[in-house]
């Protein structure tokens, strides 16, 4: 073989290799992937963007907390075969990061509404900010739905967690992962790699703020959903009797639920 022959198949070689790394993704497509806290996830210009949108707009408990959820996921992809060969981990890893949208307590927030609940806020401008971003032709109407209805049931898993879109449901555990202590789904190592990067602090504390405001500014998105226990703790004169499924069926009991004994919000 000729030098200039070596010489060709050498630089061929090295071009190769500096081509960013790909993995395997659901329906047999490649796509561009990163390292974070040890974990390797999806790095489309789309995770990208909700990446920059969630960290240009939010406090830093909450980037954390979608952080957290997105590669406590992407950690459980790794270990379970089924899984890697049927998420679509671009989706999974949008969903995830945008997921809390609507806890956004800004004035003229555009992320929020008067009139829905903060999971369908959040659903509604990931599916647009999809459409408006994701690479035309690979974003069938049918990966959209699966991520608006991840984002709108992920405060409702004793429904979300039993879709029978296994992306779906699977949207919706991940976020659900974020509680206190590992998860038996992927090794502890990478979750205490995970909680380095991306600690609780702030967590409790953020929560309280967001749902008392959402509780506060639209108490009617409240009643009967897990948030009104916050309305009732913080909010005066906050009072969901009569809008609740019970009262439809119990119209003369009309005693508000018993306050409770929360700290104080600051």
């Amino acid at each position: 073989m000729k030098f200039s022959s070596i010489t060709s198949l050498l630089t061929l070689a090295a071009s190769v290799a500096a081509v960013p790394q790909k993995r395997c993704a659901a329906g047999n497509s490649t796509l561009p992937y990163t390292n974070i806290a040890g974990i390797d996830v999806v790095d489309t210009p789309l995770v990208r963007k909700a990446r920059e949108l969630m960290e240009a707009n939010f406090e830093p408990f909450l980037i954390r907390h979608v952080y957290r959820t997105w590669l406590f996921g992407a950690a459980t992809i790794a270990n379970n075969a089924t899984l890697a060969a049927k998420i679509d981990i671009e989706a999974h890893a949008v969903a995830c990061l945008l997921h809390d949208l609507g806890w956004d307590t800004r004035d003229n927030s555009p992320f929020t509404s008067n009139d829905k609940r903060f999971e369908v806020d959040a659903a509604i401008y990931t599916a647009n900010f999809i459409r408006e971003n994701g690479v035309k032709g690979e974003w069938s109407a049918h990966r959209i739905q699966n991520v608006w209805n991840g984002i709108s049931l992920h405060g409702t898993t004793s429904i979300g967690l039993y879709n029978e879109e296994i992306n779906v449901a699977f949207i919706v555990e991940s976020i659900n992962m974020d509680f206190p202590g590992p998860h038996p789904k992927f090794p502890v190592d990478d979750y205490n790699n995970i909680i380095a990067k991306y600690p609780m602090d702030g967590l409790g504390e953020g929560t309280n703020k967001a749902f008392t405001h959402i509780a506060t500014y639209k108490p009617a998105v409240t009643y009967d959903t897990f948030l009104e226990p916050w309305g009732v703790a913080f909010v005066p004169g906050y009072n969901p009797v009569g809008h609740r499924l019970f009262d439809r069926g119990n119209p003369n009991v009309t005693s508000p639920p018993p306050k409770r004994s929360f700290h104080s919000l600051q």
